[in-house]
């Protein structure tokens, strides 16, 4: 299978990279092509922001399935965060659609967020449903784990650890449909 990721050097595409061994991935990242090749994917060095690029590097990847684990949270700025979900998706969404992918695989939450956040949401999620692709999103609770915000599970259990995360998100890629949401 040929895999595209957007996001690959994040905290979740570190963990899901080694379980993709087999498959043809291509991780997009930002700054860190040498980590996404240690990981076992081509990186490939694109800015979100930049529409023709993205349609490029997804093109020239022919995915099968593209993945979006774009976030923007590393310095606690949420209107970024709120920025890549509305203006990095849609890029990465009508890439995927016009380079021929059969599915897109969105990473999202299941927890409450403050009404711009949950409206970016919404409409990432939207995008990606209405895509005409077969749309899965993965709803995750709170991550927990080394370089997240949580070094362990809170006690109201609305988290999930790294590696579970990741591995929600290798079987929406791998797995038969399982339906438009994961949780």
């Amino acid at each position: 299978m040929r895999i595209f990721i957007a996001g690959a050097s994040g905290v979740i595409g570190r963990e899901l990279l080694p379980m993709l061994v087999g498959h043809d991935v291509v991780g997009m990242t930002r700054s860190r092509p040498e980590l996404v090749r240690e990981l076992g994917a081509e990186p490939v060095v694109v800015d979100v922001y930049e529409r023709d690029a993205v349609f490029a590097a997804v093109g020239a990847a022919r995915p099968d399935v593209v993945v979006d684990l774009l976030t923007d949270l590393a310095g606690g700025d949420f209107a970024a965060n709120n920025r890549i979900r509305r203006e990095g998706t849609p890029n990465l969404v009508d890439a995927a659609v016009a380079a021929g992918a059969r599915r897109i695989v969105v990473e999202s939450i299941s927890f409450g967020v403050p009404p711009d956040a949950a409206a970016a949401r919404d409409e990432m999620e939207r995008l990606a449903r209405e895509s005409g692709l077969e749309a899965v999103v993965v709803h995750l609770a709170r991550l927990w784990g080394p370089e997240t915000w949580n070094d362990a599970p809170g006690e109201d259990g609305e988290y999930v650890s790294v590696p579970d995360a990741a591995g929600m998100v290798r079987d929406a890629i791998l797995g038969p449909s399982p339906g438009p949401d994961l949780r």
